[in-house]
C-alpha cells in the first residue's frame, strides 16, 4: 500500500497530478482504496489487463495449452515470464500438485542474470537494451559483478548461442535447476520467455534437456506460427 506523497516522490509528478490519476485509476477499479491506512493498493482488476495482452490472436491460450502439456510430465514448474527492470516475472506459473517447488507465484520476481528466464531474455533482446541493462547490472551488483557475475552470464549467454536454449544449474538457488527459451508476441514482437525449473535432485540438467526442452521449442515454432511466419 502506497500514499499519494510516496507516490508522488517516487514518480516524480506533482502531488495534485498524482491525486487525479489515483482518483481515476481507482474509478476504473484498478486501484483500491483503504480508508483505514489512507493509501492506494493494486486491486485484482489490473490483471485483466495482462489478460487482454496475452489473449491477442490466440497467443495467450495457445501459450497456456502448451505450458500445460509441459508441466502435466510432472515434478516441474513451467513459467511465463517478461522483465521487469533487473528482474523477470512471473505473468503465468503452471504446476502439477506433485511438484516440489519454491513458493513463486504468479508477480514473483527472479533476478535476471542468474536465471534461466533472465538469460534468455538477455540473449533475445536488442542489442542496445541488452548493452543498457548489463550497465545497470554492474552498477547493482558493484565488486561482485566484476569478481564473476559478468563472467558467468557471459558464459551463459555464449552457451545459449551454442546449445539454443537458456540455463541456470544451480546458479540462482544451489537446489534450482532450470532452461528457458524466447517467445515472441506475434503481433508486437515483445519478449517473453518460456521456462521449465524445479528440484535440482529430481530434474538433473539431462532430464531438463531430454524430456521438457522438445516441448519448450515446439512450442516456440507454434507460437511463430500465430504471425505468420519464423521470429
Amino acid at each position: 500500500m502506497l500514499g499519494t506523497q510516496v507516490l508522488a516522490e517516487r514518480t516524480g509528478l506533482h502531488k495534485t497530478t498524482v491525486s487525479r490519476l489515483l482518483g481515476t485509476l481507482t474509478k476504473l477499479g484498478y486501484l483500491r482504496y483503504m480508508p483505514e491506512y489512507g493509501k492506494y493498493a493494486v486491486s485484482n482488476q489490473v490483471l485483466t489487463l495482462g489478460f487482454a495482452v496475452m489473449g491477442r490472436f490466440g497467443f495467450g491460450e495457445l501459450v497456456r495449452r502448451r505450458m500445460e502439456e509441459i508441466a502435466a510430465q510432472g515434478d516441474c514448474v513451467v513459467a511465463l515470464s517478461v522483465r521487469d527492470k533487473l528482474d523477470m516475472m512471473f505473468v503465468e506459473l503452471i504446476r502439477e500438485p506433485t511438484a516440489i517447488y519454491l513458493s513463486l507465484n504468479v508477480g514473483s520476481r527472479i533476478p535476471l542474470a542468474e536465471s534461466a528466464p533472465g538469460r534468455a531474455y538477455l540473449f533475445a533482446a536488442p542489442e542496445k537494451e541488452r548493452d543498457a541493462v548489463l550497465t545497470e547490472l554492474a552498477q547493482y551488483h558493484g565488486e561482485a559483478w566484476s569478481n564473476g557475475k559478468e563472467a558467468a552470464l557471459m558464459s551463459a549467454l555464449e552457451r545459449m548461442r551454442r546449445q539454443g536454449h537458456s540455463d541456470s544449474f544451480g546458479e540462482w538457488k544451489p537446489d534450482h535447476n532450470a532452461i528457458g527459451i524466447p517467445l515472441y508476441d506475434p503481433l508486437t514482437g515483445d519478449i517473453y520467455t518460456l521456462s521449465v525449473g524445479g528440484n535440482a535432485s529430481i530434474l538433473s540438467p539431462e532430464r531438463l534437456r531430454r524430456e521438457h526442452l522438445p516441448k519448450l521449442l515446439s512450442a516456440t515454432q507454434d507460437i511463430a506460427a500465430l504471425g505468420g511466419g519464423s521470429l
